[in-house]
């Protein structure tokens, strides 16, 4: 398939052009334009569930092959800024290739050119504040090998250290931090030289990490050193697109605990950076290992997504007012440890406040279209609309 896009960069480049002279169809949710005569009603989703996308810069082996850009925010042409819309190229059977569109609708988008401050600032500090107050905030990246992913992960986790680590707030908290990597079915304490731990419940139905060490920091430079000690034995593998592509789930725990107070809960901050998808062409090359490999990552992503729309489809029966008696929604979260370790963000009958966010990286080169439309789908299959009053 990349012989058939670099032959075709340049009538690509072309069909681009003129589809940027024109305005695009307006998005509609699912893809479908109303019934003629039919008003639209701009649907509401869950504040508590964010789902965003960053779009990578071009990487340069893509550009000096001459791979074209296939991923465009729809906001440089109106005012839609949170739609991205996907540019592929069919080789039709019978005539030249033709553009084949799909667009994707996202709760935020941040194109190339935005920070890892920008993304901060609108997805993860929010998500401090709320622990800081008692609550359990989680944050998740997810996409191919070699879409930025892990970078996005490791620069957010950083820009939290700083602000955890207020001195003027320290006094009043005890901040501690726990790292693990999940690989297959298996768990691995990351600041304890890899050492195996268990994924457990107690008799309260709680996940806990046996044999998990919990640090307690004091200081923004130990906090930083320890999320670098992690990243030393976070299990990684060369592919055809990262030199250390992520093989593993990497979770990183931050509780909170208000010593000033002996009421509440102790808040968590959940950075979760998963393991990344690979492109078909690298796939093939892999050995029996690698390829069970893939496929337990496939399975364990598979899952955390039922488990998001089976959580977000418990809600909306709760909005709607629906008894469990009437409905009850299975959330499959016992199918991966994965999921185990994260209960809090699924369980229906949790009792704990969480607030999630989804961020799905994207690398934007044509010879990455297939993979990237796959990140998109699952991204925007995570927004789950509220209910209206007339439905």
């Amino acid at each position: 398939m990349d012989r058939f896009y670099l032959q075709n960069a340049d009538l690509y480049r072309s069909l681009i052009d003129s589809v940027d002279s024109t305005v695009p169809a307006p998005h509609f949710s699912r893809h479908k334009a109303p019934p003629p005569n039919e008003t639209v009603v701009k649907e509401q989703y869950n504040p508590d569930m964010v789902v965003a996308a960053r779009i990578r810069p071009m990487l340069d082996e893509d550009v000096t092959v001459g791979f074209p850009r296939a991923v465009y925010p729809r906001a440089r042409r109106t005012d839609e800024p949170q739609v991205v819309d996907l540019q592929d190229l069919y080789n039709h059977p019978r005539g030249r290739p033709v553009l084949r569109s799909s667009n994707y609708q996202l709760d935020m988008l941040f194109d190339s050119d935005a920070t890892s401050t920008e993304i901060y600032a609108n997805l993860v500090l929010d998500l401090i504040s709320f622990a800081q107050q008692g609550g359990v905030g989680t944050l998740f990246a997810y996409g191919q090998t070699g879409s930025g992913k892990t970078f996005t992960v490791s620069q957010l986790q950083k820009l939290a250290a700083l602000s955890l680590m207020d001195e003027d707030l320290l006094e009043q908290r005890e901040i501690y931090i726990t790292i693990v990597d999940i690989a297959a079915n298996s768990a691995f304490d990351l600041l304890d030289s890899r050492k195996p731990i268990a994924v457990l419940e107690d008799s309260s139905g709680n996940t806990q990490l046996a044999g998990a060490k919990e640090h307690r920091v004091s200081a923004k430079d130990e906090l930083l050193d320890l999320i670098a000690q992690a990243a030393v034995y976070r299990r990684t593998a060369p592919t055809m697109k990262n030199d250390a592509s992520s093989r593993s789930h990497s979770i990183c725990r931050i509780s909170i605990r208000n010593t000033s107070s002996s009421s509440g809960n102790d808040g968590i901050l959940y950075l979760v950076d998963l393991a990344g998808s690979e492109a078909a062409r690298d796939v093939v090359q892999h050995g029996a290992d690698r390829m069970r490999e893939t496929r337990e990552i496939n399975m364990s992503l598979s899952v955390l997504k039922d488990c998001v729309q089976g959580k977000a489809e418990s809600e909306t029966f709760k909005l709607k007012g629906l008894r469990s008696k009437q409905k009850k929604v299975h959330v499959p979260i016992r199918q991966s440890t994965l999921t185990k370790v994260l209960k809090h963000v699924f369980d229906p009958t949790g009792g704990r406040a969480c607030k999630t966010v989804v961020v799905a990286c994207v690398n934007p080169s044509l010879a990455d279209v297939a993979q990237s439309k796959n990140t998109l789908r699952y991204a925007e299959m995570l927004r789950a609309p509220i209910p209206t009053a007339n439905r």
